[in-house]
């Protein structure tokens, strides 16, 4: 499997600990980024979030109910597996 560096980095960031949320819909996902650096929280758009659900690497903490909320995501075992061995 081929994967691009974004893709790569948005995977690793999440495992360390960065906040990833996805719409409902699987269309549109976002990085929630805190810190010092920000005043309360920062959010950034993130447009590997739905490739990366697409292959099966992430997923949806809980069940998505309505298509326009933003759910948090979390890595699958084979995510984990692509990062560990770059399968």
């Amino acid at each position: 499997m081929g994967m691009s560096e974004e893709k790569y980095n948005t995977m690793r960031r999440m495992k360390n600990g960065a906040e990833y949320n996805l719409r409902g819909d699987k269309v549109v996902g976002v990085e929630v980024r805190k810190g010092p650096r920000y005043d309360k929280r920062k959010v950034v758009n993130c447009r590997s979030l739905p490739p990366l659900i697409r292959e099966g690497l992430i997923d949806f903490e809980r069940y998505p109910s309505d298509m326009s909320r933003y759910y948090r995501v979390r890595l699958t075992d084979e995510g984990e597996k692509v990062l560990e061995y770059g399968v």
